[in-house]
């Protein structure tokens, strides 16, 4: 990871886009109680809440951002340098990634989850700025369409060799038969099963995929309300056939089905399509400074908080009614736990995002940006 003094030339739209996308994340992964706020958990299975957009949402910046980066280099650099810059970045992601599961004391081979989010991040990007570089943008449509109903037609059409439930189900279903496979259940997030695990990163590839695409067209020569307006309306006809798909294979975050690819990169088109219009169409910009802020250091924030969030884990103490739970739930009770449950782990997370705004406005104003 490397920091930067200079603040370079980028899309302020797409830096609060992602702003708002991470500060999502560290509320979503900070509840304070063990009764998560609402909206804020993570569907079940089927079906699909406020979290589960917050992921794939990063993929899609990922997508746009590969464009970007790749556009403006691919003139000053050889194709050699772009390759191993390019691995470098995945390689270094994917150690943040492990170092994340491990931290603090995981630190073993045998018992360490190799899948996570830094991980999947790491393995689309990867595999995207390759396909930029070397195939043309109908490729890539073709590739994302491709990828949409062979997946769908693997999950639903193949049977698994163990027979079993039905194969959309929790318990039965070609994402966890592949992971256990491959690792013990020591090295799965859930012993049976892993939400970031191995055949669902190639949905996940997907995603990356239509901000890729968003990105191609991100760049083109039409004006800036046009852009903003096709990107709102893309947004709402993938709802739309997400919805109508969803009759067939249902929208699951966790297997990462087809339906859920065109649902969650429906709303990223249109929340991204919304900032563009507001910050570039319409030039209202000093709402979006908080967020901005966020967005420029997002890799280090994503890092920070969860380094955060686990030093908490390592301390238990006594709660109000006499039990014992980790520092981030202790907090919650003491501070907010007079307005119930769902509610104090929400303020504990309003609370940790400004305690992270804060090191992020630090960095900021000293004009400190990390990246790999």
């Amino acid at each position: 990871m490397s920091s930067n003094s200079t603040e370079s030339s980028r899309i302020l739209s797409l830096d609060v886009f992602r702003g708002i996308t991470m500060a999502l994340m560290v509320i979503v992964n900070s509840q304070g109680t063990r009764i998560p706020y609402p909206i804020l958990e993570h569907a079940e299975w089927n079906g699909c809440t406020l979290a589960d957009l917050v992921f794939p949402a990063f993929l899609f910046i990922v997508g746009i951002t590969t464009v970007i980066s790749l556009k403006r280099h691919i003139k000053e650099e050889s194709k050699v340098l772009l390759y191993r810059s390019i691995v470098t970045r995945t390689l270094l992601l994917f150690l943040f990634g492990i170092f994340l599961n491990a931290f603090p004391s995981h630190f073993d081979l045998s018992t360490v989850r190799v899948y996570g989010i830094l991980q999947r991040i790491a393995f689309c990007y990867f595999i995207c700025a390759l396909l930029y570089l070397n195939t043309s943008v109908k490729t890539q449509i073709f590739i994302f369409l491709g990828i949409l109903i062979s997946y769908w037609y693997f999950l639903i059409q193949i049977p698994i060799p163990v027979p079993g439930m039905d194969q959309l189900s929790m318990t039965r279903n070609w994402v966890g038969y592949i992971d256990t496979i491959i690792f013990s259940p020591a090295h799965l997030l859930s012993k049976t099963f892993d939400p970031e695990g191995l055949l669902s990163t190639i949905p996940a590839i997907a995603t990356t995929l239509s901000g890729v695409l968003a990105g191609h067209f991100l760049l083109t020569s039409i004006s800036k309300y046009k852009k903003s307006m096709m990107m709102i309306t893309m947004g709402i006809l993938s709802l739309l056939l997400a919805w109508i798909w969803s009759c067939y294979v249902p929208i699951n975050k966790n297997l990462w089905t087809s339906s859920f690819v065109l649902w969650s990169s429906g709303f990223s088109l249109i929340v991204f399509g919304l900032c563009f219009f507001i910050i570039d169409v319409l030039g209202y910009t000093k709402w979006s400074l908080p967020f901005k802020i966020f967005g420029m250091n997002a890799l280090f924030i994503f890092i920070f908080h969860v380094i955060l969030l686990k030093v908490q884990s390592m301390f238990v103490f006594t709660l109000p009614n006499g039990s014992q739970d980790v520092l981030r739930v202790a907090i919650s009770e003491y501070l907010f736990g007079r307005f119930g449950p769902e509610n104090a782990a929400l303020f504990y997370a309003l609370l940790f995002l400004f305690l992270n705004f804060l090191v992020a406005a630090f960095l900021y104003r000293r004009k400190i940006f990390f990246k790999i």
